[in-house]
């Protein structure tokens, strides 16, 4: 893939990277997604790596837990029964963003091709970004748990299908969700994923030391890595809102198909070519194709005569969480601040 459009791209990865890494436009990439993206490894392993290609479906599989009372006395006859497990599909979904650049454009321009392509892209990374945001927003949402079992410090709106804590304890709100996913049994760490005004009184609470009348700074090391979810709320609580989720049970997979991976074909050509690039912003390596064709790009800052270059970056994920057979629980618990509980 040694050819005009293939060397501008690579120049672009340059300039992005440099970019990025510069104060004024670095950019911050937690939000909901990060959540996700940490805990993938965790949860579900590779399974990226099975998929060869769009239509192939793809599924995992996980033993349930078999819950029973126990006995109170021996017996010389006893039978028991057989574990099963679940199989899972996983479900794609692809994002991408599209753009165009020409081969003259530069030449009635204060900028160079590859800072030109590099915008470009970095508008396309960005609008990915949101879209992929949002949409890992969306699926703590639909997926939240219907069922709790905590009974204290705290109560549970079944109607909302929140875990409520009193504005009296609101600085003490980690404390509280982490105790209602103990009482839920999932110990361990876990992630705080909350809307701007909680996360903002999370910072406050765990940023206050020893050296306070009154040190909250303990909170920092319950096991909770806060992320701040810019898209979130919940009309029913204003004060604020968030989700707790036991470590490792929630993921993203992350694909683009083989051609990419490997590179194929001529940018500069009508055909076009296929290659990969990594986002700056999230980690993930994208898909990219990009194919040339003829065009009067006069009324655009190109040339009557002139060559467009069509430039489209995608990915292919999956959101996925920990399956549990028990109907309408899954390890996605949302809390929200109230005055009065119900």
């Amino acid at each position: 893939m040694a050819n005009y459009a293939a060397s501008v791209l690579a120049e672009a990865q340059l300039i992005l990277a440099e970019r990025f890494a510069a104060p004024e436009k670095r950019l911050k990439s937690p939000g909901v997604f990060g959540a996700f993206r940490k805990n993938t490894d965790i949860a579900i392993p590779n399974v990226g790596s099975l998929r060869t290609k769009e239509e192939r479906p793809e599924n995992g599989y996980f033993f349930n837990r078999a819950k029973r009372s126990v006995i109170t006395s021996r017996t010389y006859d006893h039978t028991g029964t057989v574990a099963d497990s679940t199989e899972v599909a996983f479900s794609w979904a692809t994002y991408g963003d599209k753009a165009q650049t020409s081969l003259k454009r530069s030449d009635n321009n204060v900028f160079a091709d590859a800072q030109i392509l590099a915008n470009e892209l970095e508008n396309m990374f960005k609008n990915i970004y949101e879209g992929i945001d949002g949409a890992a927003l969306t699926y703590l949402g639909t997926n939240k748990t219907t069922v709790n079992g905590a009974t204290k410090n705290g109560v549970f709106d079944a109607t909302n299908d929140v875990f409520e804590i009193a504005t009296a304890n609101i600085a003490r709100f980690i404390q509280h969700g982490k105790s209602m996913l103990r009482q839920n049994y999932y110990s361990g760490s876990a992630d705080a994923i909350l809307d701007p005004a909680l996360f903002l009184e999370a910072e406050h609470y765990l940023n206050q030391g020893s050296g306070n009348s009154v040190n909250t700074a303990y909170q920092a090391s319950l096991g909770a890595q806060i992320w701040e979810a810019i898209g979130l709320s919940d009309a029913n609580y204003p004060i604020g809102a968030g989700y707790f989720v036991p470590e490792g049970t929630i993921g993203v997979v992350d694909w683009i198909p083989r051609q990419n991976r490997e590179g194929k074909g001529d940018f500069d050509s009508v055909l076009g070519g296929y290659g990969s690039i990594v986002d700056p912003i999230s980690g993930l390596t994208f898909a990219v194709h990009s194919y040339a064709q003829r065009a009067d790009t006069s009324a655009s800052g190109g040339d009557t005569q002139d060559e467009v270059q069509e430039w489209e970056i995608s990915v292919d994920l999956s959101f996925n969480k920990a399956p549990l057979t028990a109907a309408g629980e899954t390890t996605i618990f949302e809390v929200g601040i109230i005055d009065t509980p119900a």
